[in-house]
């Protein structure tokens, strides 16, 4: 048998084997501590379905790094957007507008899965030490060091504040959405809380003041203390913390701290 013909027949070969498949993208449930609310059935939805990320979400994210007006709230939403399929029976489909109709540990619970549904439990970093200088591979449980605090209160229901003078005010905690217009409108702390109480001011009649954003400037400076402190004082959620282990080297203590976007793409 000739050189030419081993080859044809090698190739014929390899046109019979099996292709390999590529699958789905692996998915993951995770549970939502307030959630999204169907706004054709009326009804708190909390199972949200994600999927891992891929090279094309690697390469898209990539590109977000040239835009100069790109915030860390703008990404964290687009991000969580591209890679959420579902919120209960409600499809995301790349809707930031849904995302940012979430609480911020409800944000936060589907980066987190996130991360998981991509890397799987456990995440490693390479880590340098401070004591001895040399590299060491750092594994972070993306469970048990992300440990998430569950709210004391009903969060689908209206939060009542009790003001001076015995009167009682019913609020909203704040969503992307909100936040994204906080950080707009207000030049100054006084200004982002005007606006915050503002914006998540519940009203039985469903119509408030005419002009609620003056309504929120004639409130005495302890009701507006009290109420931006009971809308933003709540510990939910996963928390991003210091994660200590030893140096593989030396043996001495390294305390890592890993944000979010690290967590991902670092």
């Amino acid at each position: 048998m000739t050189d030419l013909q081993e080859d044809a027949q090698a190739f014929n070969s390899a046109l019979k084997e099996e292709v390999p498949s590529i699958g789905k993208p692996e998915s993951l449930s995770v549970e939502l501590q307030r959630g999204l609310m169907d706004k054709v059935s009326g009804t708190w939805q909390t199972s949200a379905e994600l999927r891992e990320l891929t090279g094309e979400d690697e390469e898209f994210l990539a590109s977000l790094e040239t835009d100069k007006a790109m915030t860390y709230a703008k990404y964290m939403n687009i991000l969580a957007a591209r890679a959420t399929v579902r919120i209960g029976s409600i499809q995301v489909n790349g809707s930031q507008e849904l995302i940012q109709e979430l609480i911020a540990s409800d944000r936060d619970i589907l980066f987190l899965g996130i991360v998981r549904a991509t890397y799987g439990p456990e995440r490693t970093f390479n880590r340098l030490c401070d004591a001895c200088g040399k590299q060491n591979d750092v594994t972070i449980n993306l469970v048990e060091d992300f440990p998430i605090t569950k709210p004391t209160i009903d969060l689908q229901s209206p939060l009542v504040i009790e003001l001076n003078k015995g009167k009682t005010i019913k609020m909203r905690l704040p969503t992307g959405a909100d936040n994204i217009t906080i950080s707009k409108k207000g030049a100054t702390t006084a200004e982002q809380s005007t606006w915050l109480i503002a914006s998540c001011t519940l009203w039985d009649d469903g119509k408030g003041p005419e002009d609620p954003v003056k309504w929120a400037k004639s409130l005495s400076i302890a009701d507006r203390s009290k109420i931006v402190k009971a809308l933003l004082s709540l510990e939910l959620g996963p928390k991003m913390r210091e994660v200590n282990t030893q140096c593989g080297h030396c043996d001495e203590t390294m305390n890592i701290t890993i944000d979010w976007v690290s967590l991902l793409l670092g």
